[in-house]
């Protein structure tokens, strides 16, 4: 039974790109200004972002996702929403509604990642890979029983290996599961929290039989202090998950909640540049 090549996730600061709106930022900005009202200006700026995240998804498909396919297997695909996907979601919530139902605040909020796991999965196909984009729960991701702020605890990963089995690369809407709600008797979808895509992840990686998984980011790699803020931070290219919890200040590129089931589970975990896939990064290991 062939087994994935590598589980990818892909964060939404690396989905989105480096050009947001495409390249030419300072012409887009004097075609919004010649604009005769903030509703042609929004459409400008709608259909720019539009078209750069396309081109970027082609991007990814290209110099990611297909390099990891072989003969005999294909990468499993994990992906964040769009950058300011969720942080939108999130405020449209609270607009709404000053205290949001949970189950109805899961649902909004996991909509982020379908949107972008089913457009790459687009992608590949109209590139000729055979892709199928999937929710959490129908990657089997079963969490604790609330719909929000849950935990995995199990993977029923049938599916996604019948679809490696068959050289379909799964794309995996992150951050989101499902669990058994006993007092409606029926299954109910659930969130896992700011940055459960890394979650999602690791978990996959671990019940599909992998000791690693990669994440692609806007950074090259852990750093021993915040390179934004330290012209003298230090790249490592390896780390212990134990050190990093010594740390003042856990890295911001990993949710440390991922790193306590890597830890658990026994699988380790690249952090490496969304950009540039030559770079090597950076390993967390956590497997003692």
């Amino acid at each position: 039974m062939p087994t994935p090549t590598v589980v990818m996730k892909f964060g939404g600061t690396t989905m989105q790109g480096q050009l947001k709106f495409g390249p030419n930022e300072e012409a887009l900005l004097e075609e919004c200004l010649r604009q005769t009202s903030v509703r042609e200006m929004y459409q400008l700026l709608a259909q720019r972002r539009t078209m750069a995240r396309a081109q970027r998804l082609r991007e990814l498909a290209r110099k990611f996702v297909i390099p990891a396919i072989t003969e005999q297997s294909v990468p499993v695909v994990v992906v964040s929403a769009f950058d300011w996907a969720t942080d939108k979601l999130d405020q449209f919530a609270a607009a709404v509604s000053s205290h949001p139902a949970p189950r109805e605040y899961a649902r909004l909020l996991m909509s982020g990642e379908q949107r972008a796991n089913s457009a790459l999965a687009m992608t590949l196909e109209d590139l000729g890979i055979p892709a199928r984009s999937l929710t959490g729960r129908e990657a089997g991701i079963v969490t604790t029983k609330q719909p929000t702020k849950a935990l995995v605890e199990r993977v029923e990963t049938d599916y996604i290996q019948s679809l490696v089995d068959r050289h379909i690369v799964p794309v995996v809407a992150g951050f989101q599961g499902y669990y058994h709600d006993d007092a409606e008797g029926r299954n109910e979808v659930s969130i896992l929290g700011r940055g459960g895509s890394n979650l999602t992840a690791v978990a996959l990686a671990h019940y599909l039989g992998l000791t690693e998984c990669t994440m692609f980011t806007d950074v090259d790699g852990i750093y021993d202090k915040d390179p934004n803020n330290y012209p003298d931070a230090r790249k490592l290219d390896e780390v212990t998950a134990q050190e990093l919890f010594t740390w003042e200040r856990f890295p911001q590129v990993i949710q440390d909640e991922a790193v306590r089931f890597a830890m658990k589970q026994g699988v380790d975990i690249w952090i490496r540049d969304g950009n540039d896939p030559s770079r090597p990064g950076s390993l967390i290991r956590c497997r003692s």
